[in-house]
Formats: C-alpha cells, structure tokens, sequence
C-alpha cells in the first residue's frame, strides 16, 4: 500500500508536461496554438524597384527590416506560454526548451540594433492631450483635431511607411483600409525625424499577445515577430530547435509598392503630347468603392484564412488518432511477442521442443 501510495504521488506530480513551468501555462499554449501566425515581410531594398529604407533614415529599424531568419513555431509558442513581464515591460522571462531565459531591453539593443531611448509610443497614445491635428498635418495635409483611420486619405510617404510598419513591426493582419491611433502616431514620428523607444516598442507589441492565453479573451488574435524573438534566443542562448524550420521568411516585392508609388508601367505609358500636368486625386466617392473592394478581398483572405486553420486542424486530429491506433497495435505486438517468449523459454527449461502444426494434427 504504501510504494502503490508513492507511485500514485509521483504519476500525478509529473503529469505536468516538462516544457512549462505551471498547468495554467500549458493551458495558454493550447489557446496560443490556435491563434494564427502571421509573418513579418522583409524587406530587400536591392530586390525593389522603389526606395523604401530611405524613409526610416531616422530610425534604427533598417535591421529587422531586413531581417530574414527561419524559426520553428514551438519554440515562439513555448516562450509565449510561459511569458512573465516585470511591471515596467522592460524585461521578457520565459521557459523555452526546458531553460529559462530572458529578453531585456538591451538584448534589443545589442542583437536587433534598435533604439532604446526616446519617447514610448504605448504611453503617448494613452495621453489626453495628443495634438491629432499636427499628425494629422504631417500625414494628411489638413489640421482635423480627431485621429482619422482611413487610409486613401494619407500622403504617399506616411502611406508607405505605415504599409511597411503593419507588414513587418506591428503586424496588423486582414483590415488594410483603416489605421490605428498608434499607427497613425508611430508614421507621424518617423516622418518629422523625432526619436522614440524602438525597442520598447517591440516589447509593449509582444506583451500586448499576453491577453491571448486568458479565457475572456474571445477573439481570436494573430501572433507575430516569432522570428525577433527566436533571432535573440539564439545569438543569446544558442536555443536552436531540433527540427526544421516551420515557418519561413516572406518578402516585400515589387507589386506590394506599385500602385504606393503610381508607377506609370502600371497605369499604362503616355505619348509625349499628351502628358499633362498631374491631375487632381480622385473623387473620394470612387476612393471609397476602391477600398471596399480591398476590403471585400481582405474579408476574403480571412475566411480562407480561417478556413484552413479548420483544415488544419482537422489534419492534426486524424493524426493524433493515428498515432494512437499505431501506439496501441505495437502494445498489442509486444505483448504477443512477449507470450511467445515465455513460451519458448518454457520449452526451453524444460529441454523440450515446441509441438509442431503436425503433432497437434495426430
């Protein structure tokens, strides 16, 4: 009784799975898991037509723009599941690969090569007294007092750096019609060359993908800069996952920039007498019915989206089932094989041989 007492001690004490520091935190990976990954574009400035870096010369962000590093996402989903963040979020402790590890404000610094001084962007936002109306003069020409989310109403660069900042630094996936105040905030600084806390930035976005692993978060968010954070862990750390990669580098391309830009290829060439001085925006009526559209499309991609994380899972399932109907017919093997060696043995002991089909016939 008491070494059966023991053993039923020890089962229940390690019922916990070795890769998370608590239950709760092994709960979180599940809800983590089911979140969609959405990746970080990079950007090659010799593989585009257009110059792009040029508009971020005042910050420190032209390295993980440019970044382009593979990563499994079971190590992102582990550091996520056992994330803890001091009050000030100038420190990420995790549990990943069964060690315990850190990403401070420094590390940023030091492997990711980005600012760690300034104003802190997650703080001006929050402000009463935000001037709307000096952004909104730098980004759209005109002195509203209100943030303005539309995106067809922003000059061409504060267009194509908020482009590159939702694509590659604050991931926003699905609504590409309509900005956030942050967004909005982040555009304006780089655009008037003012500095701000580059890497406080990253850490405020990571901590923010806390809210997934609680039960009242409902809806269902994206994950995104896995590939910053497996970058630290492995110049830090050495961490590097047993298996391959699962999730790659996707790049900007020419198209992402064309209609930013208005290349004329796109928009078909003139003949010399017919160039005209250029014309006027176009009415926003017509504006309206183009970003609808966009709109309409990225609706699209998120059902498809949604549809293949069903397929997806649907996959992982009949997997898992098949794994365990192949654990239980080698069970079922070894035990048969087992049989037939105790009964060998038996013979053996015995210095007798096994009846054969034709004994057992007479």
């Amino acid at each position: 009784m008491t070494s059966s007492s023991k053993r039923s001690k020890v089962s229940k004490g390690s019922s916990r799975n070795e890769n998370f520091l608590s239950k709760d935190n092994e709960t979180a990976y599940g809800r983590f898991s089911a979140s969609k990954i959405t990746p970080s574009r990079i950007l090659i400035q010799s593989d585009i037509n257009f110059q792009i870096l040029p508009l971020f010369s005042s910050t420190q962000l032209s390295f993980i723009l440019t970044l382009s590093h593979s990563y499994h996402k079971e190590m992102f989903l582990q550091f996520l599941s056992n994330l803890r963040v001091t009050p000030e979020c100038t420190r990420l402790s995790s549990f990943v690969m069964q060690q315990k590890v850190t990403i401070d404000k420094e590390d940023l610094g030091t492997f990711l090569h980005l600012r760690t001084e300034g104003a802190r962007i997650h703080t001006l936002i929050q402000e009463a007294d935000i001037s709307w109306s000096l952004v909104n003069d730098t980004l759209r020409g005109n002195k509203d007092k209100v943030h303005q989310p539309r995106v067809y109403t922003l000059l061409q660069n504060a267009r194509i750096i908020q482009h590159v900042l939702r694509s590659s630094i604050i991931p926003k996936a699905g609504d590409r019609v309509n900005i956030t105040p942050l967004l909005s905030l982040v555009t304006h600084l780089i655009m008037t060359n003012k500095p701000f806390d580059e890497a406080q930035l990253i850490l405020d976005y990571i901590h923010s993908l806390s809210d997934i692993r609680h039960p009242q978060t409902k809806r269902k968010k994206n994950i995104a800069l896995g590939h910053l954070v497996c970058y630290i862990l492995e110049k830090k750390y050495n961490l590097i996952y047993p298996e391959s990669p699962t999730e790659e580098p996707i790049f900007f391309t020419n198209a992402s920039f064309r209609s930013l830009f208005h290349d004329p290829t796109v928009e078909g060439e003139e003949s010399e007498g017919d160039k005209e001085a250029p014309s006027e925006p176009a009415p926003v009526p017509n504006q309206n019915a183009f970003q609808d559209m966009i709109q309409r499309f990225d609706t699209m991609e998120t059902n498809f989206g949604q549809r293949f994380d069903q397929i997806d899972l649907h996959m992982k399932t009949q997997e898992d089932r098949h794994n365990l109907d192949m654990a239980w017919i080698r069970g079922q093997t070894d035990y048969i094989n087992q049989n037939v060696a105790m009964i060998n043995s038996y013979f053996a002991a015995f210095n007798s041989q096994p009846l054969s089909d034709q004994d057992l016939g007479e």
